[in-house]
């Protein structure tokens, strides 16, 4: 499935939800235009209720925006722990290091597969799964290599694949951590109700202000694709695609399969 153009679908049918609210505001405003009591103090209400649409906009999009920097960050540790726990395979024996360099890189190619159908949610879990068998094969092979190994130099490997697992580990929670779906509805809703708001007071118009109807029903339903966009930055417009560069670059200085038996 292509997300992507679901949620640019979804933007669109918002857009054009918020200028239903507006006309309904504009019809019920009109409907009561001559109730000046059912009026009084709604200034008080309508201020209030913009002002929760404001605050839950801006938390909810600085968090969407800070999760999205933390799964980038969380790329760059993971990119390291692989190099430093490949680098320390030269601490072990000789004769166990083949095995374990192909293991490494079949496992760094399948946290590459995971990176590009992340957005795939039943591939993702898949691969998810086929990486967690690779990582037993790494950690039974690395406990057998250490017994052949320096002490300390065992223990300095044995870490740094552990800080392997982990940073993965980190990586693949911060991929699900999203906020609950009520949290979204609960935004779209208030925002519909702004827009009824909004169409009430312009129901003593004598003209019919369209521009400023879809500029307030584009600027809500952008705002709302953006901080879904932060939440998913693989399927829409707003990416994190050029971090996996760095993943990519460690695979290619791993090398080959082929390269490492004719050394």
């Amino acid at each position: 499935m292509n997300y992507s153009f679901v949620l640019v679908g979804a933007a669109v049918v918002f857009f054009f939800l918020l200028l239903g609210a507006i006309r309904v505001g504009r019809y019920l405003g009109r409907r009561h235009a001559g109730d000046d009591k059912g009026t009084a103090g709604s200034a008080a209400i309508e201020a209030s209720v913009f002002a929760l649409l404001g605050l839950l906009i801006a938390f909810t999009f600085s968090g969407a925006a800070q999760r999205m920097a933390d799964r980038r960050n969380l790329l760059v540790v993971e990119v390291n722990a692989i190099g430093t726990a490949w680098l320390r395979i030269d601490l072990l024996n000789a004769d166990d290091q083949p095995l374990l360099r192909d293991q490494f890189r079949r496992y760094v190619d399948e946290r590459v597969s995971y990176y590009k159908h992340v957005a795939d949610l039943e591939h993702r879990d898949a691969i998810a799964t086929k990486v967690g068998a690779l990582q037993n094969e790494i950690w039974k092979s690395s406990i057998a290599a250490s017994k052949h190994a320096v002490p300390p130099f065992a223990a300095s490997y044995i870490a740094s694949v552990n800080d392997m697992f982990d940073s993965a580990t980190a990586q693949t929670v911060a991929q699900k951590v999203h906020p609950p779906i009520v949290t979204y509805m609960f935004l779209g809703f208030l925002a519909l109700v702004c827009a009824c708001l909004i169409g009430i007071n312009l129901a003593g118009a004598k003209r019919d202000t369209l521009l400023h109807q879809m500029i307030y029903a584009l600027v809500m339903a952008v705002a709302l694709y953006i901080i879904v966009d932060f939440e998913f930055p693989r399927i829409g417009a707003i990416r994190i695609d050029q971090s996996d560069a760095l993943l990519l670059s460690q695979r290619q200085a791993m090398g080959s399969a082929a390269e490492g038996v004719s050394k």
